[in-house]
């Protein structure tokens, strides 16, 4: 099977293309930019994956529709650990999720990446590079289902959302997004409640 490499606002129906796909990850991975033997801060440079859980109007289903580092848990889905530094291969944060097990409000599932006390520590998305998000079937060995490599430039944005799930019906559709925006998770938090 050959790998699916998402566009930008290409969507893909995920239950169409496998009507017993249940058990995914969403993988994500970066590196922090590199100038000659010295890195622009990429050892306090923090990069954390995030999932927010919404309804049929586009606002949180609660409290417990926020993922993040400090809440891994939630019906249906969990983020695996904080890595705060980005180094290595593969990916750098993971969350997975059981469609049938999520919330029965819960119609869309909205994936970024955030720097963590980005305005405080003065960094943004121009340091960061070779970003991208994975839909991994985990019935399936990990199969990788498709792949969203963000190609433009950072530049001054501070909060990245990446991706999103959505269901429509019963299917549940992947949708690349890429969207940089200026703030942190509470913005984006603020701007779904």
């Amino acid at each position: 099977m050959s790998l699916l490499n998402l566009q930008k606002n290409d969507i893909l129906d995920l239950t169409k293309k496998d009507p017993s796909l249940n058990n995914i990850m969403l993988g994500a991975g970066w590196d922090v930019a590199k100038k000659g033997l010295f890195s622009f801060g990429a050892s306090d440079m923090d990069l954390d994956l995030s999932a927010l859980l919404l309804n049929e109007n586009d606002r949180l289903i609660g409290e417990e529709g926020i993922i993040y580092f400090n809440n891994q848990r939630g019906r249906g889905i969990f983020l695996h650990g904080d890595n705060r530094t980005g180094e290595g291969s593969g990916d750098d944060e993971k969350i997975s999720i059981t469609l049938t097990n999520l919330p029965a409000n819960c119609k869309k599932v909205v994936f970024s990446v955030n720097i963590y006390q980005a305005k405080e520590r003065r960094q943004d998305f121009s340091k960061v590079r070779n970003a991208y998000v994975r839909i991994l079937n985990t019935d399936k060995s990990n199969s990788e289902i498709c792949r969203y490599n963000l190609s433009e430039d950072g530049q001054n944005g501070t909060s990245l959302v990446f991706a999103e799930l959505e269901k429509i019906g019963s299917d549940w559709n992947f949708r690349a997004v890429g969207e940089l925006l200026q703030g942190n998770l509470t913005t984006l938090i603020n701007k779904y409640k």
